[in-house]
């Protein structure tokens, strides 16, 4: 990795950081969630990055994909898992991290983020896929607690938010072996016991794949501002209302998504119900591995 990819990616780690620090007195029960991810978006602007995906805010058995709709009226309540998701690119270079609110202590908050340090302890060169996954399963197993297991870390790359290999959160034989300058996120989403998520079937987060024709002036819009501004990153619904009505957007989307221009990503919900917690940093594996996303 060249001074200047490593300087941008330790940039976009630091401002997720940052905001993560300066919300600590916005996140209490009856914060409404839309204000705190247009907040949380404000604030990255405003240092210098750009969104590298909507600010996912998942409560309890919501466990991804959760962006505020332009009017929600949801807010927090006491005793929420409330996990907020934030991604931060800066050219491309990304900082990918996540963390769990609650209003009083949790075993699944803290257990989470014991998983996610166990993993940092190990990473170097050479360290292996199975390597990470087994230290994450030894830190969630000694606790008596579970995982989401159709739900793994992943690589990251410029423009490229989830590249491979994925990371699983449980043993798996990968010989995989990272090297020196390789950008990982972890992020394992710790429960009760071992579950899965599924589609919930609400979208509000898209992103351009590919150019298709399309009648609707608005969708042609959409997807344009999709790959060239959005550089075919996820985009949020919420964030091109400002440009068009509700209805027109929709029948856009619609059009977009039937063409094949775009891909959908559904609100993922644990399958019984369960409530889950998220921790998640990006580390740049070195001999002493760079966490990105903390404040020094």
């Amino acid at each position: 990795m060249d001074k200047e990819a490593l300087e941008k990616y330790q940039k976009a780690g630091r401002i997720c950081a940052e905001v993560r620090h300066e919300l600590e007195g916005m996140l209490k029960p009856g914060a409404k969630l839309l204000a705190i991810a247009e907040e949380i978006e404000k604030k990255i602007h405003a240092k210098g990055g750009k969104p590298a995906f909507p600010v996912n805010i998942s409560v309890n058995e919501v466990v991804a994909h959760y962006t505020p709709s332009f009017n929600d009226e949801r807010t927090i309540a006491p005793k929420d898992l409330v996990k907020i998701d934030i991604g931060v690119h800066v050219d491309g270079y990304i900082g990918d991290m996540a963390f769990t609110y609650c209003s009083e202590p949790n075993a699944l908050v803290k257990c989470s983020e014991q998983c996610v340090q166990a993993a940092i302890d190990i990473i170097k060169p050479g360290v292996t896929v199975s390597d990470i996954s087994k230290a994450i399963e030894a830190c969630y197993k000694e606790q008596g607690l579970g995982i989401i297991v159709n739900l793994t870390g992943h690589t990251l790359e410029r423009f490229v938010f989830h590249g491979s290999p994925s990371i699983p959160n449980v043993s798996n034989n990968s010989g995989h072996k990272f090297k020196d300058g390789d950008v990982i996120a972890l992020e394992p989403f710790v429960t009760e016991t071992s579950g899965f998520v599924k589609d919930s079937g609400i979208v509000e987060i898209y992103r351009y794949m590919r150019d298709r024709p399309v009648r609707l002036p608005e969708a042609r819009s959409i997807l344009a501002l999709a790959r060239d501004d959005y550089h075919e990153l996820p985009f949020a619904k919420r964030w091109i209302l400002k440009a068009h009505s509700p209805i027109k957007v929709s029948l856009a989307l619609r059009q977009l998504e039937e063409s094949g221009a775009i891909e959908t990503y559904p609100v993922l919900r644990e399958i019984e119900g369960k409530r889950v917690a998220q921790t998640e940093h990006t580390i740049i594996v070195k001999d002493e591995p760079i966490v990105t996303t903390r404040l020094a």
